[in-house]
């Protein structure tokens, strides 16, 4: 969805700022298309960022405490997320690396760069959260009808009952056991996988244990599967340095040639019958 134009902004700001003091939306109106305070814009800005707002389901936000200025940027951010967005944490490092269509929305809204850069925090971690928690469940699924559509294993979905095991998948055959941690994605090029200290742990100890990743296209059907050896996650998460504290979760950015196609673990048998990464 494309910003709307800095007017409509402007509009939906003091929308946000009447409304919990005017009575209502038609009190709201009056003030906004007659009192010469608000005149700098037109009824038509005015009614179009009414319609913007109630799009976005915005109105139930009124009284909430939040400033009108971040409810507004909050919502270009989570509801109508630029692509960008996704990968802010990687692409936006600092304020002075926000785009400038960004920059000059948040300064008609009153805010400057510093305070859009923490808008765009606070918005990145729910929009990601949200999207791992969706594509996480669709990839788990995904997985596990696959093995049991191509292998005559017992495959239980552990997670759905308890997030205790450390991991999602229990794989077993009359010789082969696999304790699989599934971490999916849905874009082409960047892999990355957040790791819980309770799943480390449980790797370390678990010889069954496998990070395997999967693939999904947009529509959630499963494109790919692989794997990621347990020594490198090993060796790329941090180290406790001190008694007094612990890591308890890591990201970690998976590079392309660390990721094996297919779950080796698993059996050959099986890895050639999986899509490969």
């Amino acid at each position: 969805m494309r910003l709307p134009p800095e007017p409509v902004l402007v509009a939906a700001r003091r929308w946000l700022e009447l409304l919990p003091v005017s009575g209502g939306v038609p009190r709201a109106q009056a003030l906004l298309t007659t009192h010469t305070q608000y005149s700098d814009l037109t009824p038509t800005q005015y009614a179009t960022a009414l319609s913007w707002l109630r799009d976005l389901d915005l109105l139930g936000s009124i009284g909430s405490g939040v400033p009108a200025a971040n409810v507004v940027l909050g919502a270009i951010f989570e509801k109508a997320a630029p692509p960008w967005v996704q990968d802010a944490d990687d692409l936006v490092r600092s304020p002075d690396e926000l785009p400038m269509d960004i920059v000059t929305a948040g300064e008609a809204l009153g805010l400057a760069p510093s305070a859009v850069y923490q808008q765009l925090i606070s918005s990145w971690g729910k929009v990601d959260t949200a999207a791992r928690e969706r594509v996480g469940a669709a990839g788990e699924t995904a997985l596990v009808e696959l093995l049991r559509e191509r292998s005559d294993a017992v495959v239980e979905h552990v997670s759905t009952w308890s997030d205790g095991f450390g991991y999602d998948v229990a794989y077993s055959t009359g010789t082969v056991s696999g304790h699989l941690e599934v971490k999916s994605t849905t874009r082409l090029g960047r892999f990355t996988a957040y790791l819980s200290r309770h799943e480390y742990d449980v790797m370390l100890r678990d010889p069954d244990w496998v990070l395997v990743t999967v693939r999904l296209t947009a529509g959630f059907v499963l494109a790919g599967v692989g794997s990621v050896p347990s020594d490198w996650v090993a060796a790329n998460v941090p180290q406790d340095v001190g008694v007094f504290g612990t890591w308890s979760g890591v990201k970690l950015d998976i590079p392309a040639e660390v990721i094996s196609s297919g779950i080796p673990h698993l059996g050959e048998e099986l890895a050639a019958a999986l899509p490969g990464w």
